[in-house]
């Protein structure tokens, strides 16, 4: 097996963010939430995170050999405790590279944990890994789905302006803010005024 560069895309693609709380009755109990008040994050931020990636991800010597390129989407829960639990492939690419980027799952370190109203919560995360044999390594920009291209994105900016009196910087941010996390949710499904209390938003 050899290193290979890998391109790295951070989404929040779930159709919701699960959020499982532990109770003492002999299930669990599971939350929807729509907007969670901090959001997981990897220790030292994207960018050691991308450094994570590309130090334990192998490209295979016969995936090279067969110029292999596409992403693998991973699925796993970030626990209270900020540890990994139940990694998963969602849509493979070949059986090789889907064993790296599970083994790198497994073998991350811990999180900081989601909080929603002041607790720890559980979420499921998914996370895409795209293999890419020129060997750049960079963080993308999600690209926005069609709703937020047309709909979505007209609603939400005369909701920006208009109702929270944010200007068109502010709102550009945020509307980056939720093609990052929120891309396959609705407007309606964001409370924004919640998203605006909580959530952080910089252009930098």
């Amino acid at each position: 097996m050899m290193r290979f560069g890998l391109l790295l895309i951070m989404l929040m693609i779930s159709s919701f963010l699960h959020s499982q709380t532990d109770t003492t009755e002999a299930d669990n109990s599971m939350e929807i939430i729509t907007v969670v008040e901090r959001m997981p994050e990897f220790i030292g931020g994207n960018e050691a995170l991308m450094k994570y990636v590309n130090t334990n991800a192998l490209y295979t010597k016969q995936a090279i050999k067969d110029s292999i390129e596409g992403t693998v989407f991973v699925s796993f829960w970030i626990e209270t405790d900020g540890t990994i639990s139940n990694p998963k492939i969602l849509r493979g690419l070949r059986p090789d590279l889907d064993s790296v980027c599970l083994n790198l799952v497994k073998n991350m370190p811990n999180w900081i944990p989601a909080t929603q109203r002041g607790k720890s919560i559980s979420v499921l995360f998914n996370f895409p890994i795209k293999f890419n044999m020129d060997g750049r390594t960079t963080l993308k920009e999600p690209i926005p789905s069609l709703y937020w291209k047309k709909r979505g994105k007209r609603k939400f900016e005369k909701i920006c302006k208009e109702i929270y009196k944010k200007s068109q910087d502010e709102c550009d941010c945020w509307y980056k803010f939720i093609i990052w996390n929120y891309n396959s949710f609705q407007l309606e499904m964001i409370d924004l005024k919640e998203m605006f209390e909580k959530q952080k938003c910089d252009n930098k």
